[in-house]
């Protein structure tokens, strides 16, 4: 006879249906940017602590850390609308407290550029991984003509050709 599993955790936390990438997408959908913030150009994250009922509705949030201008109105503006997932914990009512970053960037300001992961694999060979960055390319003076490449080679002990 088998012994029946317990779950993991005991009350189920709320949760945004479709996980953090939608609570971005929710975010930057609903955004308005304040004309204050815009004329200061004020530009930042603020930090924003909320607590979602039984029902998921966020019923208390406040204001971290923020940036003024309107931008800390705003990003409460903005959770005060979100509604959350409950799982069903049979009769327990329970509250649940999220923290989560707003980030303001002026319109047609560059986003934050995202590191992003190159693996290159050889069947029967090392593999390499290195992580690219990309920068926000600075005016130039003078346009330059001289580029740089680099070629790395490596062999695995024992798979040297030149000793056969």
């Amino acid at each position: 006879m088998k012994k029946e599993r317990k779950d993991k955790d005991f009350v189920k936390a709320a949760y945004f249906e479709g996980g953090r990438h939608a609570m971005d997408a929710y975010v930057k959908k609903e955004m308005r940017y304040p004309k204050e913030a815009i004329a200061a150009k004020i530009e930042g994250r603020v930090t924003i602590r909320y607590t979602v009922d039984f029902k998921g509705k966020v019923i208390d949030a406040k204001v971290i850390s923020g940036i003024g201008h309107g931008c800390d109105e705003e990003a409460l503006r903005i959770i005060r609308t979100m509604t959350f997932k409950v799982p069903e914990d049979g009769k327990i009512k329970s509250k649940f407290s999220h923290q989560v970053n707003i980030h303001f960037r002026l319109p047609g300001s560059p986003e934050v550029p995202v590191p992003t992961k190159k693996v290159t694999e050889v069947p029967g060979q090392m593999q390499i991984q290195y992580v690219v960055t990309p920068t926000p390319a600075a005016p130039q003076k003078k346009p330059t003509t001289t580029s740089t490449s680099y070629q790395i080679t490596f062999q695995m002990p024992g798979n040297d050709s030149s000793n056969k």
